[in-house]
């Protein structure tokens, strides 16, 4: 066993030298990868995208007309999430303007890709370090994930995470719960 180890330690040929860089680098990357592929189920609705890039713009047009009566909201700066979890393609959308943000929060929007709009709140974006605005729950109905989301809450260290679930017409709130922070 020591001679087996040994002929391992010196290492006498570059190619020697590559394979090892080359094991060691994959102890890191490999793992690293499987970490980052298991872990997008919870956090898949965190990867914003400019909306151009993955939503059709008649979708984009239809959900901005349907949002806001301004006719100055800037196209290019809203963002949205695709998850494509049960039946059917979901858009989640952060429309990004001041002119559909307010005391209670911003204007978000959840539409099928057939344009059939499923959820309109205002949310608060603004959460504690390490908090998540929006996550998909393990829990389906109706052929869609539920929705959690996640606010500030009045108590300190603590948030508000409600649940909103498809009901056949759109996402109601079923459930919420006061959470330590994390």
């Amino acid at each position: 066993m020591k001679s087996l180890v040994r002929k391992f330690l010196v290492l006498k040929s570059p190619y020697q030298h590559t394979i090892l860089a080359l094991v060691c680098i994959g102890m890191f990357v490999i793992p690293a990868i499987i970490s980052r592929l298991t872990g997008t189920k919870h956090n898949e609705l965190s990867n914003w995208k400019p909306a151009s890039f993955i939503v059709p713009a008649s979708l984009i047009q239809k959900a901005v007309s349907q949002n806001s009566n301004a006719n100055n909201i800037d196209i290019d700066k809203i963002k949205a999430l695709k998850f494509n979890r049960g039946n059917g393609g979901l858009y989640l959308f952060d429309f990004n303007s001041l002119q559909l943000c307010g005391a209670g929060g911003c204007l978000y929007a959840v539409y099928r890709e057939t344009g059939e709009k499923l959820l309109s709140l205002l949310v608060n974006p603004n959460l504690p370090k390490g908090e998540t605005l929006f996550r998909l729950d393990d829990a389906v109905e109706n052929g869609l994930p539920c929705l959690i989301i996640t606010q500030t809450a009045t108590t300190p260290q603590t948030v508000l995470r409600s649940q909103y679930c498809y009901k056949g017409q759109g996402f109601i709130r079923v459930n919420e719960a006061l959470t330590p922070v994390r």
